[in-house]
């Protein structure tokens, strides 16, 4: 009788050890699996280069600029922070915006690098206020007819801020109208309205003009002038046929205040949250958030993620999916699964769905339904041991990689669990380098890019009738040696040995009577295949 192992499999702490199926593990820790074989992972090697932040929370790395290195953008303080790049294709200013830093921000990369490190140094709220006060409209001092001419019209007023980005806020309008006309041949002086402008409202804006549009007679407003932001007066003499482009920006409010987990959405559009409000800004406008683009969900957002079925709006409730293109015609489904998300920080983007932790276990969430897929690979006591409330979790090498109290384990659906002995309190996935960078109290430290640790692999239990298991000889074929075989018989360790080469050796006498086996390995190079017999004419 032979005992063999040729396919390491994964752990599926749920099903009995008895019950598991070939191959798979009671124990795999600290094991790459990805071929089949026993292979220790890389331990976490300190990063280089990256700035001093007390207790960094949030990493963000701007991929260009400073000689090819990139930026890297530290959060400290417990800062939970959301980044993302400008949708705009070659924005000349190179800009980031971020939540969960206090009010929405943004930044020039020039701006937010300027100076020493750490990083951002400096930043503008994200969006454009109304100007401040009232809009005036009075007659210039040179009017002085009893008869209008019939060019005269009655027009109001709007005026709008503008940043030093060419980003337009939303307007504010005159209170009121007044007759106006052209001044053309044969009509009397005095056409001209003189307009009171609004001030400019303190904060980090970086408001580089004022923008006053004209709207005659039931018409659109259309520009008139482009003004100093110290502008308090102006005389409108602009003739109608010489007024500009129609007022962009009527609904382009700011965002709340209290939105965070900015993500970034196919077609130039960002989406964010508040509450239970979900928010989507002007496509390719990132300044610009229309209060009637916001969507009501039944319950309080966690977090949200885009995929590639539309953006899964996670809750203290059931998830949603939002589709659509245009952001002010998003359609919403609710998912029939009574499963909340227990962790923003778990919610991972696995491409055509997203995963999330729910108190049952991780949830995928894409297309138009949505699953625990751990139901058969932990109970949910098991589920719970782990805190899933703490977890923070990352997509790598097309797995769920997920952060615990206590330790981490990589998900992989299908297959089942490996466990490491690392701990981090955050990370973040550099995509342009395909590095995933953990935090570890004042430490930042790169993922599998450090020494290979220790490994141990433990079989199922096999069982075998009391009599038949007269195991003598063993052999280990590794790559290298030496490599640790143990063998357990009835739960107690029988044997721990030091494998040294691919000869066969003797096992210990004394334990045929034993019904229930198991195999470990233990080591840090790579196991291709372990086998037990009762003869050496059986091993291969």
């Amino acid at each position: 009788m032979k005992l063999a192992l040729s396919a390491f499999k994964h752990e599926i702490p749920r099903t009995d050890p008895r019950l598991l199926p070939e191959g798979h593990a009671q124990a795999a820790r600290n094991v790459d699996l990805e071929r089949g074989t026993v292979q220790a992972i890389r331990g976490l090697q300190t990063a280089q280069g990256l700035p001093r932040v007390s207790s960094p929370t949030t990493l963000y790395r701007y991929p260009h600029g400073n000689g090819g290195a990139g930026f890297w953008l530290v959060w400290g303080s417990g800062k939970r922070v959301s980044v993302t790049r400008s949708p705009l294709a070659n924005d000349q200013w190179e800009r980031v915006y971020w939540t969960g830093d206090g009010f929405p921000k943004m930044a020039a990369i020039d701006q937010a690098t300027a100076g020493s490190p750490p990083y951002p140094s400096h930043y503008h709220r994200l969006g454009l206020p109304e100007p401040e006060g009232r809009l005036r409209l009075s007659e210039p001092d040179n009017r002085d007819v009893n008869d209008l001419p019939a060019t005269a019209l009655d027009t109001a007023y709007a005026v709008t801020l503008v940043s030093a980005y060419g980003e337009e806020g939303p307007p504010v309008f005159s209170d009121s109208t007044i007759v106006r006309w052209d001044d053309v041949d044969g009509a009397p002086a005095g056409g001209g309205v003189v307009v009171e402008l609004p001030s400019v409202p303190s904060g980090p804006y970086r408001i580089k003009t004022k923008r006053l549009y004209r709207v005659e007679s039931g018409g659109v407003f259309q520009f008139v002038a482009e003004l100093s932001p110290s502008a308090t007066t102006y005389t409108d003499l602009t003739a109608s046929e010489r007024l500009g482009a129609e007022l962009p920006s009527t609904e382009w409010q700011m965002p709340d205040a209290g939105m965070m987990g900015l993500t970034d959405m196919p077609n130039g559009i960002l989406a964010g949250f508040f509450g239970n409000t979900l928010c989507f800004s002007e496509a390719y406008y990132p300044h610009a958030w229309p209060v009637g683009y916001q969507l009501a969900m039944p319950d309080d957002i966690v977090g949200i993620a885009s995929v590639a079925a539309g953006l899964i709006v996670l809750t203290k409730g059931k998830p949603q999916l939002i589709t659509g293109t245009s952001p002010s015609a998003m359609a919403q489904m609710e998912l029939d699964i009574h499963q909340q998300c227990v962790s923003a920080r778990s919610i991972v983007d696995m491409g055509e769905y997203a995963i999330y932790a729910s108190p049952d276990g991780l949830v995928a969430a894409g297309g138009r339904s949505a699953e625990v897929i751990t139901a058969n690979v932990f109970t949910k006591s098991q589920w719970a041991d782990l805190n899933p409330e703490s977890i923070h979790a990352y997509r790598y090498d097309g797995r769920y990689l997920a952060f615990f109290d206590g330790g981490c384990f990589v998900f992989t659906p299908g297959e089942g669990l490996v466990f490491h002995d690392i701990a981090a309190t955050g990370g973040y996935y550099d995509l342009a380098d395909d590095s995933l960078y953990l935090l570890q109290g004042e430490r930042i430290a790169i993922w599998r890019h450090g020494e290979p640790m220790t490994y141990r692999w433990r079989s199922k239990i096999y069982e075998v009738p009391p009599g038949g298991a007269s195991f003598s000889c063993a052999k280990v074929i590794a790559r290298r040696y030496p490599v640790t075989l143990r063998l357990f018989a009835d739960g107690a360790k029988v044997l721990d040995h030091d494998v040294q080469d691919a000869r066969m050796f003797r096992l210990p006498s004394g334990y045929s009577l034993c019904r229930d086996w198991e195999i470990e390995v233990e080591g840090l190079h790579e196991i291709n295949s372990v086998q037990v017999a009762t003869s050496p004419a059986e091993l291969t």
